[in-house]
């Protein structure tokens, strides 16, 4: 039970009995609309919180294998690795206890944001969100320029590598109207 084929396939059906269809509202080039949740602290914290940064959005849950595999490069290849830089991570737990997931990221040593959704809502609507791990990238104004089912650290190490040579300027509510021009490959 080992491959990576079994683990996608098991992923998909556990995907499937919890209702998650794949059915998704997104897609790469949409912008994200705001949501907000709670994180380990239980504080509410909302995605527009973190607009002007490239954010990697993950999606996961402490059973997940793959999951468990990924965290370890999401911490210090990309929370660590891109620290100096406009880069966030930004963890998306699915339907789990906060005691659970809190235990989770000690014994993993994950430092990185980890936020708490109470159902599989949020994570169907992403593009190809069909199993776990799955992991999107936004740009500094929310749009979503990556998604992916599973992890592959050179596809999104390299996403992010292009985004900070963009040096987009995000649109925030001090532009007051002013028109900036984004470049958008």
């Amino acid at each position: 039970m080992r491959t990576p084929l079994l683990k996608l396939i098991l992923a998909t059906v556990l995907m499937i009995a919890f209702g998650a269809t794949g059915a998704s509202a997104y897609e790469v080039g949409d912008v994200v609309e705001d949501f907000t949740l709670t994180d380990l602290d239980e504080n509410l914290v909302s995605l527009s919180d973190e607009a002007g940064q490239i954010i990697v959005l993950n999606f996961f849950t402490t059973w997940c294998i793959g999951c468990n595999e990924e965290a370890e490069h999401l911490q210090n290849d990309i929370w660590l690795g891109y620290a100096d830089e406009n880069v966030t991570v930004i963890a998306i737990d699915i339907q789990e206890q906060l005691s659970l997931v809190q235990g989770w990221a000690q014994a993993m040593g994950v430092t990185y944001p980890i936020w708490l959704t109470p159902d599989w809502d949020l994570f169907q609507i992403f593009p190809e969100a069909q199993a776990l791990p799955y992991n999107a990238i936004l740009d500094g104004n929310l749009e979503i320029r990556y998604a992916a089912m599973g992890f592959d650290l050179l596809a999104i190490t390299t996403m992010i590598d292009v985004l900070l040579e963009e040096d987009v300027t995000p649109a925030t509510k001090s532009t007051m109207g002013k028109v900036k021009a984004l470049y958008r490959p």
